[in-house]
């Protein structure tokens, strides 16, 4: 059923053994899915599913055609919190999106859209309706990703951060793929390689450096030349 698919980027029912006996606290009419090793309590007009320990992982309102639609949370499984939250529209995410770690600060900011959703990005592992800005945070908070999102694929100008905030790479979306010119960084801010595709995202080449800034290896789209 499509309103047990389970959310991205969360840590889920990684067990391997069907509970010894029921949990406490666990509501009546909720029933043991093994596939999931997880508890569903079906409801009119709500989804709820608890871990395997009976605490509460997720809850959100469903549509006439059982579909998640309203605004839905998930819970962490050990410690008091929430794991990530916001709104579904008869079975999509829409909107604004956060994932937390376990210390409550956000993990992952993500906006999606109502568009019909994008197959190939359904088949690298995305929603497919992605749509705008995207934002990937260390456990201190610091940023370590940001980049966007168009009609469910990668786009526009995107950077990735040491944990110090030092630039770690950066460069060019087109519709999921590389285009212009990427730089890549070691810590010590030295360029660690520089890649160039073309506009349509094809390979033209990559210079690979030292730490000390020696051209290590020169990469053709036919040729390469190392040492």
């Amino acid at each position: 059923m499509k309103f047990f698919r389970l959310f991205i980027l969360l840590p889920f029912f990684l067990f391997y053994c069907e509970p010894a006996e029921r949990p406490s606290g666990l509501p009546s009419g909720a029933k043991l899915d093994k596939n999931m090793n997880a508890y569903i309590l079906n409801e009119p007009g709500l989804a709820r599913i608890y871990y395997d320990n009976g605490k509460l992982y997720f809850e959100c309102p469903l549509d006439e055609a059982k579909l998640y639609h309203g605004q839905c949370k998930s819970y962490l499984r050990s410690e008091e919190g929430i794991s990530s939250q916001g709104n579904y529209e008869h079975g999509s995410k829409i909107g604004d999106w956060v994932w937390y770690f376990a210390n409550g600060k956000p993990y992952i900011k993500q906006r999606f859209g109502s568009q019909t959703k994008d197959e190939f990005a359904q088949i690298n592992g995305d929603e497919g309706n992605e749509e705008g800005p995207y934002e990937r945070y260390y456990p201190e908070g610091n940023l370590e990703i940001k980049g966007n999102y168009k009609n469910g694929q990668k786009s526009d100008f995107w950077q990735k951060f040491f944990k110090d905030g030092e630039l770690e790479y950066s460069g060019y979306y087109s519709k999921g793929r590389k285009i212009r010119t990427w730089f890549y960084y070691f810590p010590n801010r030295q360029t660690e390689s520089v890649e160039v595709f073309d506009e349509n995202g094809k390979f033209l080449s990559r210079t690979i450096y030292s730490p000390t800034g020696k051209v290590l290896c020169e990469v053709r789209e036919k040729e390469s030349h190392c040492g």
